[in-house]
C-alpha cells in the first residue's frame, strides 16, 4: 500500500487476518552495541494509546506482549519489541505478530536503534545551593515564602519554631502535617505550594480495607479489595498556588495480586467537570514496562530490561521514601477531579496499597 508519508518508495504493508510475520537481517550494525528492535507503524481509524499486540520470535514458545507506543515527530508510531547486543555476525530475525486485539495496522518498517543509556533515577526532595545565601538577606527569603504562610503554619499539627526566614523556608520545604493530620503541606524550591492528601480523603471506602502503618506520613494506608477503584477530590486555591498547572501523583507500593509478567496498563478515565467533552482517558502503568532480551544464538533470555521511554507520561517512578508514584492527572488550579482506574484485561486490582494522592506544580 503506497503512502506519501512513508520513507520507502514501496510504501507500507497492511496486514490481513489475525497475524503477520516479518523477516529482517542485522547486517550493518555496530559491534558490541546494545540495540532496540522496533516496529514502525500507524493505526487506521484509531488514536487510542492502548495497542495490546502480542508477538514472538520464530521457534520461541511464549509470546511477549506490547502495550506502550512512542510517537515520532513524523507522526509514525514505534513500539520497542526486543533488546540485544550486536556482534560481528549477521543475525536473522523472524518475528510473528498476532493482531486480534489491534487490527487496522499499517506497517512501515522494522528499525534498529542504539539503546539510550538512562541512569536509574530515584525521585528526591528538592535541594539547591541556597544554603550559601546569608540568613541576613531577609528580603530574599521573604519572597520565597507564600503570602499566607502564617495561616498555613496555624494549620500545622505540631508547633513550628524558627529564628530566621531562611530557617522557616527550609521547614516549609521539608513539609509537615496539617488539618488534623489529614494532609501534608510542603513547598517546591520555587516557592509553589505542594500538597499530599491521605488515601482516606480521596478513595471510596467500600473499595478498600484500611490498616495502620505508623512509619508512613499519615499512619494509615489503604489496600484495594475491588476490581476497579475511583478517586474524587475537590481542590481550591488556598492550599495550592493559584492559576498554576499541577500534576497529581498516585503514591503506592504494592502491586495487585493478579499482576503477571504481561503487565497491562490501567485505563484512567478522568471526568473533566468544566469541559463540554465530559471525560477523557489515558493509560498509566503500576510497573515499568519490560522489554525481552535476545541472547546468543537468538535465544530469548527469561530476563527483561526496563524500557527507556522518558517522554511518556503514566510510567511509575521510585520515590526517596521507598514508595512508588505515577502521574494520573494534570490540571490548572482550582480544580475538581474524578478519576476511575480499571485494568484493560479486567483482572482485579485487589492488592494494591495506596498511601495518598500528591499534587506538585509542573
Amino acid at each position: 500500500m503506497h503512502s506519501l508519508l512513508c520513507r520507502f518508495a514501496v510504501g507500507c504493508y497492511e496486514p490481513s487476518g489475525a497475524k503477520f510475520k516479518t523477516h529482517v537481517k542485522t547486517q550493518f550494525l555496530s559491534p558490541e552495541i546494545t540495540y532496540t528492535v522496533n516496529l514502525v507503524f500507524k493505526r487506521k481509524m484509531s488514536n487510542e494509546q492502548y495497542i495490546g499486540l502480542s508477538y514472538k520470535l520464530e521457534g520461541e514458545e511464549d509470546r511477549s506482549y506490547l502495550f506502550v507506543l512512542d510517537k515520532r515527530e513524523d507522526g509514525w508510531l514505534t513500539a520497542e519489541l526486543y533488546q540485544f547486543t550486536s556482534d560481528q555476525t549477521t543475525i536473522d530475525l523472524e518475528i510473528k505478530f498476532y493482531t486480534k486485539w489491534c487490527p487496522n495496522l499499517l506497517i512501515e518498517s522494522m528499525e534498529f536503534r542504539p539503546l539510550e543509556k538512562v541512569e536509574h533515577q530515584v525521585l528526591t526532595d528538592d535541594k539547591d545551593d541556597m544554603q550559601l545565601i546569608s540568613d541576613t538577606k531577609i528580603a530574599y527569603w521573604e519572597q520565597k515564602l507564600p503570602n499566607d504562610y502564617e495561616e498555613i503554619i496555624k494549620l500545622c499539627v505540631n508547633d513550628v519554631e524558627w529564628k530566621t526566614k531562611k530557617e522557616l523556608y527550609y521547614i516549609l520545604c521539608e513539609g509537615f502535617l496539617i488539618n488534623s493530620g489529614e494532609e501534608w503541606f510542603s513547598l517546591a524550591k520555587d516557592g509553589k505550594k505542594c500538597l499530599m492528601v491521605q488515601a482516606k480523603a480521596v478513595l471510596k471506602e467500600n473499595e478498600w480495607e484500611w490498616k495502620s502503618e505508623p512509619e508512613t506520613r499519615f499512619g494509615q494506608v489503604a489496600d484495594c479489595i475491588s476490581k476497579k477503584f475511583g478517586i474524587s477530590c475537590e481542590l481550591g486555591s488556598k492550599m495550592l498556588s493559584p492559576q498554576t498547572t499541577y500534576a497529581a501523583y498516585l503514591v503506592y507500593n504494592r502491586l495487585p495480586h493478579a499482576y503477571t509478567s504481561i503487565n497491562p496498563p490501567l485505563t484512567n478515565t478522568v471526568q473533566v467537570v468544566d469541559k463540554v467533552l465530559g471525560s477523557e482517558a489515558y493509560n498509566i502503568f503500576l510497573r515499568t514496562p519490560q522489554t525481552p532480551v535476545i541472547g546468543p544464538n537468538l535465544k530469548i533470555k527469561r530476563t527483561y530490561n526496563p524500557s527507556v521511554r522518558p517522554r511518556i507520561k503514566g510510567l511509575p517512578k521510585l520515590r526517596s521514601d521507598g514508595w512508588m508514584e505515577v502521574q494520573v492527572h494534570e490540571f490548572q488550579t482550582p480544580a475538581t477531579m474524578r478519576l476511575r482506574f480499571s485494568s484493560y484485561d479486567m483482572s482485579s486490582l485487589a492488592g494494591i496499597t495506596v498511601q495518598g494522592l500528591e499534587f506538585r506544580p509542573i
